[in-house]
């Protein structure tokens, strides 16, 4: 029995949560063992809490840990040849659709403080300050909303405020930094604007966000965020913990953890209308080579100029013909004008009259057939239910970009259910001059890479399946 249980022991150990669990008898008239090959998840293995041994719950979940077990097992074989210390490895958040709580954006998992505390916050790489609701230094903390999260910063050791006297405070952006210094200990305050005209107020601290390698490994690293008094919040942000902030700006949590980790980062957006508890990962760092992976440049200058990602369009096509749209509607001017930007932040497409009103036209005559009707978005239509709705009637849209890289998204990006028996098409009109913005429907199912250290923007396309 003894030999029987240090056998399986060691087998498991070398095989590193492989698929076949051994059981040995000694044959001792042929001096040799008899080992029994059982898969591990064989039902005689019962249920094992905790491993993944025994029955998993459903086909899904056996193919992802028999996936799961094959990356362990080529890193434990790459330990081994002494090449796991030549891997890019990189860090990576839980990830997902935030339609489930009524608002068309992203959601990430993070973990702050000392002890770490959990958040979940809104992703969006057109701003810069990553901000929490925080209960600190507020008016009347007893007012806070009931079963909302708030940051603890007096539970957390790593906690650091930012005092309005130091130079830390003076090198913070200008434009939201208020100048009020009481005393020289008070904190840093911000009163920081959205593009919508939504503004959130708090002060500046430093605190410790836990990252964790895909290999497993943990690091902490001091980031710099805002702590914002919940009681100020508007609806927007009431159902979620704050922003995390990936716009193109030194203080931004984007540009500092892509700096420590690989000078990149990027994320899955799978289909925004199916709700997952996970679906993806906002990763930091050099992941693995997707195949099809097509490059625009970024625009460096107008990038620091604006803390945005701009870049440039050089047409859009419906069906393969390419619509005839004035080319300075593409060339960003130094007061914002023109150009496009790409933000995880806005949900539908937002096109300056000069485009917008070539693609509608472009679309009319497919959809002649169903009634133009009032919607939420600009051009909406009365439409059979989903099951019965022909998606081969509706135009193929692409955007194309400078060095020969073409979007081409899904219908389900651009034509969307608005209401019962209505569907409407995802742009929202604009009026000149403004700027255009790449919405997050129609980034969904596909890999964005942001690569900072070559000012290139990436995407492919992806099902965005976890690893």
């Amino acid at each position: 029995m003894e030999r029987n249980i240090s056998l399986v022991s060691l087998l498991c150990f070398i095989i590193f949560n492989g698929c076949l669990v051994f059981e040995a008898d000694a044959v001792e008239s042929q001096r040799s063992e008899k080992l029994k090959l059982t898969h591990r998840h064989s039902p005689d293995l019962g249920h094992n809490p905790g491993t993944t041994l025994g029955p998993p719950k459903n086909s899904e979940e056996r193919l992802k840990q028999l996936v799961q077990s094959d990356k362990a097992r080529l890193h434990a074989i790459k330990r081994r040849l002494g090449v796991v210390g030549k891997l890019k490895d990189w860090v990576e958040f839980p990830f997902r659709s935030a339609a489930d709580m009524g608002i068309g954006q992203y959601f990430v998992s993070l973990r702050m403080g000392t002890p770490a505390q959990t958040f979940t916050l809104l992703v969006d790489t057109g701003s810069c300050l990553t901000w929490f609701k925080c209960k600190y230094m507020c008016v009347d903390c007893s007012a806070v909303v009931e079963g909302q999260r708030y940051f603890s910063p007096n539970q957390s050791s790593s906690f650091k405020s930012i005092p309005c006297s130091s130079q830390e405070c003076k090198t913070m952006d200008k434009a939201s930094t208020l100048p009020n210094c009481p005393h020289p200990n008070a904190p840093c305050y911000y009163d920081y604007s959205y593009l919508d005209g939504l503004n959130v107020g708090g002060s500046y601290f430093n605190e410790t966000v836990k990252f964790r390698f895909s290999n497993g490994q943990k690091k902490g690293l001091q980031m710099t965020m805002g702590c914002t008094d919940g009681l100020n919040q508007k609806n927007r942000f009431k159902t979620v913990d704050g922003i995390l902030a990936l716009g193109f700006n030194p203080i931004s949590f984007a540009v500092k953890a892509a700096h420590e980790f690989g000078g990149k980062f990027s994320f899955c957006l799978e289909n925004h209308w199916i709700i997952k508890s996970e679906s993806s990962y906002l990763v930091f760092g050099a992941e693995d080579q997707v195949p099809n992976m097509q490059f625009t440049d970024l625009l460096t200058e107008e990038s620091k100029r604006t803390s945005l990602y701009p870049i440039k369009v050089t047409g859009i096509s419906v069906n393969g013909t390419m619509l005839d749209i004035p080319s300075y509607v593409w060339d960003m001017t130094d007061k914002g004008a023109g150009g496009m930007i790409v933000d995880s932040g806005t949900t539908v497409t937002h096109l300056v009259e000069q485009a917008f009103d070539k693609v509608i036209a472009a679309f009319e005559p497919s959809l002649s057939m169903y009634n133009k009707t009032k919607g939420n978005l600009d051009y909406c239509f009365n439409a059979p239910p989903a099951e019965e709705f022909d998606e081969k009637r509706v135009p193929r849209l692409a955007l194309h970009f400078e060095g020969g890289a073409k979007l081409e998204p899904e219908v389900n990006g651009y034509i969307f259910d608005d209401s019962k028996g209505v569907k409407c098409l995802g742009f929202s009109r604009l009026a000149w001059p403004e700027m255009n913005i790449l919405g997050n429907l129609l980034m969904q199912n596909h890999l964005w890479e942001f690569d900072l250290a070559n000012k290139k923007v990436g995407f492919a396309r992806s099902k965005c399946m976890l690893d």
